[in-house]
């Protein structure tokens, strides 16, 4: 067992959940999680070691691997096929038959697009298809421009404010998604907003809030504080000075924690399962139906779709953030 495990056994397992000890022993994680925030801070407490980008000249080293280069090639070769290829071959491989089968000529004699039909024919598929795509760029787009500030405050603003807002902005860190999920829950029980997309979207920008403070965050890091005093000294205000310097040199890091929010709240299953109900399925909670009722081709034939859509959204936000990149480059 872990301890994700342990609380999803409580809340699962008997004739009567047990909300409350889950909420406990998720509680016992905030200690070490906080304890780590502190040494993260002290670390990082002298934000100029990690600078790159200043008003004075730099020029970054190039590491040459010499003989190294192939033998490394091959065993990234190796591991993407194996972590990655492989596992959506497989799914590929399970969506086209009727039921499980291991490779023969027979399994593939038998392999057919029903189960694509099915699934793409099934209105609650659809919906869930739907909800998540919903989720996933709104929710990412809300919770990137919250990441934004935040990160602001926490890398610019050194004070015990902020220490206190970047500890608060990582405590979902320490807690199962489950047991997240359980507390939304109980403080949605009594509102309107009780199985609504809303409670969804609200709970996934608070829980994966720190997947966007990270990036954004390492980003501000490595902007020197010369090129906004720099801004400043010719007259520019802050507002002008973000929108003209800062935002630019943060592209990259901003389009790193939207794709990173977008990936988690497409995929999200532990708080989605406690919070979604009936017309706000996502599609982790569809698959997770599939499972349960044994229909693996289904499931697999919805889990290739998942993949291909956040990948699409990765390759998506990727290429207009390197436009963005380019053309505050040109407009320099």
């Amino acid at each position: 067992y872990v301890l994700s495990t342990h609380i999803y056994r409580n809340v699962s397992s008997g004739f009567a959940a047990d909300f409350g000890k889950a909420a406990a022993i998720g509680m016992s994680a905030l200690a070490a999680s906080i304890t780590l925030i502190y040494v993260y801070r002290y670390l990082t407490s002298e934000s100029g070691k990690y600078v790159t980008i200043s008003s004075r000249g730099f020029k970054p080293t190039l590491i040459k691997l010499k003989n190294t280069k192939y033998p490394l090639f091959v065993f990234v070769g190796i591991l993407s096929f194996v972590l990655i290829l492989l596992p959506v071959l497989v799914l590929f491989y399970t969506s086209m038959l009727p039921y499980s089968m291991v490779p023969s000529a027979k399994a593939f004699s038998m392999m057919s697009w029903n189960n694509w039909i099915e699934v793409l024919k099934d209105p609650i598929s659809l919906l869930s298809l739907k909800n998540s795509l919903f989720l996933g760029v709104v929710g990412a787009t809300v919770g990137t421009a919250l990441s934004i500030f935040v990160s602001y405050v926490i890398v610019k603003v050194r004070s015990t404010a902020s220490g206190v807002l970047e500890s608060l902005s990582f405590l979902s860190f320490s807690f199962p998604g489950i047991v997240i999920g359980v507390g939304f829950m109980w403080f949605f029980v009594r509102t309107p907003l009780y199985g609504t997309l809303t409670a969804l979207l609200i709970g996934y920008i608070a829980t994966y809030l720190p997947y966007g403070i990270r990036p954004i965050s390492s980003a501000f890091v490595q902007i020197h504080s010369h090129l906004e005093e720099s801004s400043r000294v010719c007259g520019a205000g802050p507002f002008y000075t973000m929108r003209r310097i800062v935002i630019p040199l943060l592209i990259p890091g901003i389009v790193s924690g939207w794709i990173l929010m977008a990936s988690m709240f497409l995929r999200e299953l532990t708080l989605s399962v406690v919070l979604s109900r009936p017309g706000t399925e996502v599609l982790a909670v569809q698959i997770l139906h599939f499972a349960e009722d044994g229909l693996w081709g289904k499931l697999s034939a919805l889990g290739i779709i998942m993949i291909f859509i956040s990948s699409l959204l990765v390759v998506t936000a990727a290429i207009l953030g390197n436009k963005l990149t380019k053309m505050e480059v040109v407009n320099k």
